[in-house]
């Protein structure tokens, strides 16, 4: 999983968060499902997947079912990450890592006990054609930590400056 935060919905935005997810996955991506939004029916968008050997796709229009599992998520990350007072756009991205990075280590039921980072790593050891050669591995930068300092501010009612 990868996210990010931007300022507007636009399609330089989106081809600038799609040349991050090229590099933010472990495996190649040779396929995406996007909605019907203006930032991805751009053509500096199909540009960037056509240059990239990306299959984009488009959900069926007023079928938001089709995006259940994204909006799902994005509940999820609403209740999670959103409620928390940030003091900065800095402190979003931490605690948007960090959810990540906790998502990535702990494991759901529907993949009976391993999380999705080991899921991954298996399967890229069978599917060695799929590993991405641009892959940048995150650096190990005690991201918990930082979101226990940013947590614990926010817990603070007065929060003055930092």
């Amino acid at each position: 999983m990868h996210l990010a935060v931007y300022d507007a919905e636009n399609a330089d935005n989106a081809v600038d968060f799609l040349k991050a997810v090229k590099v933010a996955f472990p495996f190649r991506i040779t396929h995406i499902l996007t909605d019907r939004g203006s930032c991805f029916t751009a053509d500096a968008f199909e540009k960037a997947c056509f240059d990239m050997s990306i299959d984009r796709h488009r959900t069926k229009a007023y079928s938001p079912q089709t995006n259940g599992m994204v909006e799902r998520f994005n509940g999820r990350v609403a209740t999670e990450v959103l409620q928390v007072r940030v003091s900065s756009h800095e402190d979003l991205e931490i605690l948007l890592r960090g959810f990540c990075f906790a998502y990535n280590h702990r494991p759901p039921r529907v993949l009976g006990g391993i999380t999705p980072a080991q899921r991954i790593t298996s399967w890229l050891e069978k599917h060695l054609s799929s590993r991405n050669a641009d892959y940048i591995k995150p650096a190990n930068c005690d991201i918990m930590k930082q979101v226990d300092v940013i947590l614990d501010y926010a817990k603070d009612g007065s929060q003055p400056d930092r």
